[in-house]
């Protein structure tokens, strides 16, 4: 079974939050079923009107600390979110790249027809020079996007909506370059962690609909 403890988005600050939210919600259970069995098994000690009616604005006091914490949170990640967006469209360098390494893939698609291209096939046989730059750029600005989405500290919504068909078809279409510098060669050297956020972010959003070539990598899941 999968363990919790080496994933980040488990620690996401909204799903913390929304452990409190739901422990305050519980807590005020126990506290009324706790209060009913008082008053049937020791009246005397049961608490009177007053003592509940500050017991419960202390409560609500901490739900609305949660609620504006929550809200908070939100706003800034969406927010962090569409300038992350705004800043790669108006960068002339990521364009540059996005441009080159588009053009990369078009002519493969060009050559290769959907009907006849191999699944199994390399796209980035050959790739060499500013295209490969090119490539590594925008690979590194998509693990920069996982890293933040794995975290927390983007909207993953907003992101899906925005890059899940570039990035989903960059990283498959990147798959053999990204394993060869995972798992090594004889010119390089192993380094399992490289993309690690990025391809867990692929396996993620990627299309499993029958019939899509969008397969996984196959190296373990990061």
């Amino acid at each position: 079974m999968a363990s919790h403890k080496g994933d980040p988005s488990f620690w996401r600050p909204s799903f913390v939050l929304g452990l409190l939210f739901f422990a305050a919600l519980i807590s005020l259970a126990l506290f009324f079923w706790w209060h009913a069995w008082l008053r049937r098994t020791a009246p005397g000690e049961a608490l009177d009107k007053q003592q509940i009616v500050v017991l419960l604005a202390a409560w609500l006091a901490v739900i609305g600390w949660i609620t504006t914490a929550w809200t908070s949170i939100r706003n800034s990640v969406k927010q962090h979110t569409v300038n992350t967006l705004l800043q790669s469209r108006l960068s002339a360098t990521y364009m540059e790249r996005a441009d080159r390494v588009n053009k990369f893939f078009g002519a493969y698609e060009a050559r290769h027809s959907l009907k006849t291209r191999d699944p199994d096939a390399d796209p980035t046989q050959g790739i060499a020079g500013d295209d490969e730059e090119a490539l590594r750029y925008i690979l590194n600005y998509f693990e920069y996007i996982a890293i933040g989405v794995r975290h927390g500290d983007l909207h993953e919504a907003m992101l899906r909506a925005s890059l899940r068909s570039i990035l989903t078809k960059t990283t498959f279409y990147s798959r053999d370059w990204i394993e060869r510098r995972v798992g090594g060669g004889p010119t390089l050297a192993p380094n399992p962690l490289l993309y690690r956020n990025l391809r867990w972010l692929y396996l993620r959003w990627r299309d499993e609909a029958p019939g899509n070539d969008l397969r996984a990598f196959s190296m373990v899941r990061a």
